[in-house]
C-alpha cells in the first residue's frame, strides 16, 4: 500500500506568519545613534521597553531587518529600530600608547569578555574604522577588530628605543647580582616575559633606548631586555 507524504503546510505557514521581520543573519556590531534608544522586548513601538542606550553604545546586531534588528546589549536580548543604528566608517589614524608599555590588545568584539586575535606595541598605527562608548573598532594590517579607546592617541607615543646604526655584539650582566635577565615581548617591566637569559649570555642590540634595548638572540628570536644589562 502507498501512503502519500503531505507537507504540513499548514504549520509552516503559520511559523512564517509569526516571524516578527526579516533579515538575513550578519553577526555584526553596531553603535546607537541620536540619543537614547528603546531596547524592546519585540519589534514593535507598543513593546516593552527593556532598557534605554545612549548614543556610542555598542550593539551586537543578530539579524538585521530594514525597520527592526534583533540585538543583545548588556546580556539581555530584544530590539531596536535599524535606522538608530550606525554602522557608518569613521576612519582616522590613531595610536597605540598605553602607560605601562604593555601591548594592546585586538579583540573580536566591543569588550573584554571578547576573544584576542593578538596585541600590539606601543606606537603601532592603527586605522579606525567605527567609534564608540570605550571601544573603537579598527584595523592594523589584515587584522580587524576592537580597542580600548582609551589606551589609543591621536598622536604619535614616544618610542622607547631607536635602531641603532650597525648592530652590535653584547654580554649580559645583572646590575642586582641575580644570575638570570628578563627576555620580554615589550619594553617595560609588566611586559610578558618571553625567556630567562643566563648572565653572560651574548645577544645582538638592534635598537637602544635610556631604559630599554632591542636585542636578537643567536636562535634569532628578537625582544627585550634593559639597557643598564647590557655589557659592550
Amino acid at each position: 500500500m502507498k501512503h502519500n507524504k503531505r507537507i504540513p503546510t499548514l504549520l509552516l505557514s503559520a511559523a512564517l506568519a509569526t516571524a516578527p521581520f526579516t533579515g538575513a543573519f550578519a553577526a555584526e556590531y553596531a553603535t546607537v545613534k541620536g540619543g537614547g534608544l528603546n531596547l524592546r522586548q519585540t519589534a514593535s513601538l507598543q513593546a516593552k521597553v527593556l532598557g534605554q542606550y545612549p548614543t556610542g553604545t555598542w550593539i551586537e546586531i543578530v539579524e538585521k531587518g530594514d525597520e527592526w534588528s534583533k540585538v543583545k546589549v548588556d546580556g539581555k536580548d530584544g530590539f531596536m529600530m535599524t535606522k538608530y543604528l550606525t554602522s557608518a566608517a569613521n576612519t582616522s589614524t590613531m595610536y597605540v600608547r598605553t602607560n605601562t608599555g604593555i601591548g594592546l590588545n585586538l579583540r573580536q568584539g566591543p569588550s573584554t569578555n571578547s576573544a584576542i586575535i593578538t596585541s600590539y606595541p606601543i606606537g603601532t598605527a592603527v586605522q579606525v574604522l567605527k567609534k564608540g562608548n570605550g571601544w573603537y573598532q579598527v584595523q592594523v594590517g589584515d587584522n580587524t577588530g576592537y580597542m580600548s579607546s582609551k589606551y589609543l592617541s591621536a598622536s604619535k607615543a614616544p618610542q622607547y628605543t631607536k635602531p641603532v646604526a650597525q648592530p652590535y655584539t653584547a654580554t649580559l650582566k645583572n646590575i642586582n647580582g641575580g644570575s638570570i635577565v628578563n627576555f620580554r615581548l615589550y619594553p617595560g617591566m609588566k611586559t610578558k616575559v618571553l625567556d630567562t637569559l643566563k648572565v653572560g649570555t651574548k645577544v645582538t642590540v638592534l635598537e637602544e633606548g635610556v631604559n630599554w634595548s632591542k636585542v636578537q638572540l643567536e636562535d634569532g628570536r628578537t625582544g627585550y631586555v634593559s639597557t643598564y644589562f647590557l655589557v659592550k
